[in-house]
């Protein structure tokens, strides 16, 4: 994995906007997917990093490791902000943070290790733990579960779990468990609650990394094992099947490395085909649409190939691969939504795709968007994807964010995403995004939402250069073109001083690792001195000006 990383978000709109925006019909007839847009629209800010993001209805959930928030745009520190202890929640619609406040903390102990960087110090050898790890909707929307390391809310016990009725949002009096150890994963169905960590019991009974308990908070029978911590875990009641993700080698004794199933009533394991790369491999998020096929993210915490950092899809009932990426860069978390895969990672060297070369001119991408289908097949070897295997799409969604505080022992930037059909949601460490200030959390609309904001064609974008044969008169127009953070064309138009209409246009294909240089004669140049320049267009209509190129004389 490289060590640099380079923000591409640049700004919307450079040096001059001149003329008329006019939308290309490239596109038009474009079959992929369509992605959200790649402007980031006003949201709540934190003072720390969020870990899970959730949309429930109207409201974002979002959990993690934060003592304050604050509106957009507010520095920290300054006018709005509020205490929010490791939970916040606001409008999906309108970015306004809510009032929900509910206090997530823990009892303090005493330890000569320090226990991580998601704990807080509270004097010498002593430590409370009290991060949100995740936060998932129960299947009706009427509650949400919020699983981490905490052992209070609101002064009452809530050992590791508790549930929040999403009507008034107060904490569910009957829903207790007592997990004795870190939760990092649930997922809920009507009538089970599974959980996946580090734990090793609930209550007075052994668990070994996975539990299940009920809506009533009791324990279940439920009571397969894995030998490592389990990150993810996606319950899909239909098949019967719970899809368990982490950093194990073993579930229930057998061999089953960083993904696997088990029996959603028995625990026991079930057929299943997909083989980690590597045993260093942990897979960090699991989602599906429902449609049989799950798809999810990983990281490698070794860095030998081959390895699993990208994404990858299978199918539920037995595990085979539907396709890999083959990209490197850790991959945090993973949404699913309208035919589109939405990762947060930092995604560089994608040779199986043919992008994001390592060696172009970026390294981290880290927020992706590949189609949930394989739609072609890889060129090459490379990494744990061999030539002719099944690949996804990537698709032209180039939002950015840094990789967080220089404090920071990640600095991976984003760590949790959630999407539906209208919206992208976004949580991490990361302190800014598109190149604007903006702390852990940020959202994305679809081009039908009135509020969207493109984030088209990119700066610098630079004057073309201009030449004046002196034997003939025509001059000779030629630039390198842009690149474009939510469409993968853009039509160039050579626009002449004077004249109020393009003399030439010309669509290419640019990403910011492949743009193309263009060429253009006039001619039928006006006589002396004259000056040139290019108007870049996407098909949203957002546009923006090079500077001008002047014959000379």
């Amino acid at each position: 994995m490289s060590s640099r990383s380079r923000r591409i978000g640049a700004a919307l709109l450079g040096s001059t906007l001149l003329g008329v925006l006019m939308a290309p019909a490239a596109g038009a007839d474009d079959t992929r997917p369509e992605t959200v847009t790649a402007g980031a629209l006003p949201t709540p800010q934190t003072d720390g990093i969020v870990l899970s993001v959730e949309i429930v209805g109207n409201t974002v959930y979002a959990g993690g490791h934060f003592d304050r928030a604050r509106p957009a745009g507010v520095p920290a520190g300054g006018a709005g902000e509020v205490p929010r202890d490791n939970l916040m929640a606001f409008d999906l619609r309108t970015g306004e943070l809510l009032p929900w406040s509910p206090s997530v903390t823990a009892t303090e102990f005493e330890s000569g290790a320090d226990p991580g960087a998601l704990c807080d110090s509270v004097g010498t050898d002593r430590w409370r733990c009290d991060t949100v790890f995740d936060v998932t909707a129960g299947p009706a929307g009427d509650r949400v579960y919020v699983g981490g390391d905490f052992d209070r809310i609101d002064d009452r016990w809530r050992s590791r779990v508790a549930a929040f009725s999403t009507a008034d949002r107060a904490l569910v009096d009957d829903f207790d468990p007592r997990v004795r150890g870190r939760v990092r994963a649930l997922s809920a169905t009507a009538d089970r609650v599974y959980l996946g960590g580090a734990f090793d019991g609930v209550g007075e009974s052994d668990r070994s990394r996975l539990a299940a308990v009920s809506p009533a908070g009791e324990l279940l029978p439920w009571s397969p094992t894995a030998d490592a911590t389990v990150h993810s875990v996606l319950a899909v009641p239909q098949q019967h099947r719970v899809l368990v993700g982490g950093a194990f080698d073993r579930v229930n004794g057998q061999r089953r490395v960083a993904l696997s199933a088990v029996d959603s009533t028995s625990g026991d394991n079930v057929a299943w085909q997909w083989q980690a790369p590597s045993t260093d491999d942990v897979v960090t998020d699991i989602a599906t649409d429902g449609r049989g096929t799950a798809y999810f993210g990983s990281y490698n915490w070794e860095g030998f190939n081959p390895r699993f950092e990208g994404r990858g899809a299978v199918r539920i009932d037995d595990g085979s691969t539907v396709w890999m990426d083959g990209c490197y860069g850790d991959t945090q978390s993973v949404a699913v939504a309208a035919g589109v895969v939405y990762a947060a990672s930092h995604t560089h060297a994608c040779a199986a795709l043919e992008a994001i070369p390592e060696d172009g001119s970026i390294d981290y991408q880290r927020l992706t968007a590949e189609t949930t289908e394989a739609t072609g097949r890889s060129p090459r070897d490379v990494n744990h994807v061999s030539a002719g295997d099944p690949v996804p799409e990537l698709l032209p969604w180039l939002p950015n964010t840094n990789g967080g505080p220089q404090d920071s022992p990640w600095k991976n930037g984003p760590w949790a995403i959630d999407a539906n059909s209208e919206y992208v949601v976004v949580g991490g460490e990361f302190t800014t995004v598109n190149g604007e200030p903006q702390q852990s959390l940020t959202r994305f609309a679809a081009r039908s939402v009135p509020e969207a904001v493109d984030n088209g064609p990119q700066v610098p974008f630079r004057a073309p250069q201009v030449s004046r044969d002196r034997s003939t008169g025509d001059v000779s127009i030629e630039w390198r073109g842009t690149w474009d953070a939510q469409n993968s064309s853009i039509r160039y138009e050579v626009m002449r001083v004077g004249t109020p209409e393009p003399i030439h246009a010309v669509t290419r294909e640019s990403w910011p690792w492949q743009i193309p240089t263009m060429r253009f004669t006039d001619t039928n140049p006006p006589a002396g001195d004259t000056e040139y320049w290019i108007r870049a267009v996407d098909s949203d209509g957002a546009a923006i000006g090079s500077p001008q190129g002047s014959t000379g004389w």
